[in-house]
């Protein structure tokens, strides 16, 4: 064998032992960075049982200051309690006066709805609608007044022809007309025939100024 493969060989031999030897210091060194981990992480833990134990004793401690002052607050309630019973012994009270309070209900105003004679006229219909409707209004009457007022406006034919309504519901056992929207609607039906519509958009479509002025116009 020549002297430069010996001299390699011990070249080799050296850089191999000097990479053992770095690889087991960088084991030796990452084996203490583990353990020194583990041990903060034990003081952790450690610290950590002890603010438990902390706050639990705080716990107790404020629980039982809490028990304290409720016994001490039922301590005082009772021996004032016994001090008002034995005051109660000797002083009565003077007897209440009861006061006797009337509540008055409000005055109902009156209202005079113009009569209603139940002709067969739509415009007389129409008007004596638009007249009740605006005293209703004005003098904010009730729902529960509406129909006895309107009934009572009622005159000739239109008596009759009530008096006859109600006997027919009454017969066959429908409920009573108690609003006034019911009211009108029956009245419309009665009043109002059903090709007046018709009419009414017949005059409009109909309707031409030509040479008269505004007020001849309407």
């Amino acid at each position: 064998m020549s002297s430069h493969s010996c001299h390699s060989n011990e070249s080799e031999g050296k850089s191999i032992k000097s990479l053992l030897e770095k690889i087991a210091q960088d084991v030796q060194a990452l084996s203490y960075r583990q353990l020194q981990h583990e041990t903060q992480l034990k003081e952790r833990d450690a610290q950590f049982a002890l603010i438990q134990d902390e706050w639990k004793m705080f716990k107790e401690r404020d629980e039982y200051t809490k028990s304290k002052k409720v016994l001490m607050h039922l301590a005082l309630g009772i021996s004032f309690g016994e001090q008002s019973l034995r005051i109660n012994e000797y002083y009565q009270p003077p007897p209440r006066r009861v006061r006797n309070e009337r509540k008055e209900s409000p005055k109902e105003v009156r209202v005079d709805l113009p009569y209603f004679h139940g002709k067969e006229n739509v415009e007389a219909y129409l008007d004596w609608e638009m007249k009740v409707e605006q005293l209703f209004a004005c003098h904010k009457v009730s729902e529960e007044r509406k129909v006895p007022l309107a009934t009572l406006s009622f005159q000739g034919n239109a008596t009759y022809w009530w008096t006859t309504l109600e006997q027919e519901r009454h017969l066959h056992k429908d409920p009573p007309i108690e609003y006034w929207n019911y009211l009108k609607g029956a009245l419309r039906c009665r009043h109002i025939p059903s090709y007046y519509n018709r009419e009414l958009m017949d005059k409009l479509q109909r309707l031409q100024q030509k040479t008269m002025i505004v007020e001849e116009y309407r």
